[in-house]
């Protein structure tokens, strides 16, 4: 019988939204941290399983459409105990507008953002997951240092 929490290790990718842009994104970065060792879960932040194993969590959205924005400060607020001891990244999926020119949601006190909110990039997603990866890793430079 398998267990319903993921494995130790588990980096969360946690989906605010549902349209095609948040889906590829999230598979891409699901794709580069498998390279780099990690396991994936990619789910709706809405609808997860017990986040016992989860060791990093990525939130993304399309944060021009303020329903995935509320999904988010939803997923935020109700396990914020969770994400107290997890580092934690977010991504706006939007190739138009990206990060600042909607306001994303905030992570509640206590709670560290990781680097800034990423947006979409000409290389795409994998190279911010593998810096991600390398973070977690204890390898690399953090996430949106210069």
């Amino acid at each position: 019988m398998n267990s319903p929490h993921p494995p130790a290790g588990t980096v969360l990718v946690a989906l605010a939204s549902a349209d095609h842009r948040t889906l590829r994104a999230a598979a891409e970065i699901g794709r580069a941290l498998v390279v780099h060792g990690h396991s994936p879960l990619i789910a709706a932040a809405g609808d997860l399983p017990p986040l016992d194993g989860v060791c990093a969590v990525v939130l993304g959205g399309a944060w021009d459409r303020p329903w995935a924005r509320l999904a988010a400060h939803r997923f935020l607020h109700h396990d914020d105990d969770l994400l107290r001891d997890r580092p934690l990244w977010m991504f706006d999926a939007n190739p138009r507008t990206g990060p600042g020119r909607h306001p994303h949601p905030v992570p509640p006190a206590g709670v560290e953002l990781r680097g800034p909110v990423q947006g979409p990039e000409a290389a795409g997603w994998g190279p911010w997951a593998s810096a991600i990866a390398g973070e977690l890793a204890g390898t690399g430079t953090p996430v949106g240092a210069s």
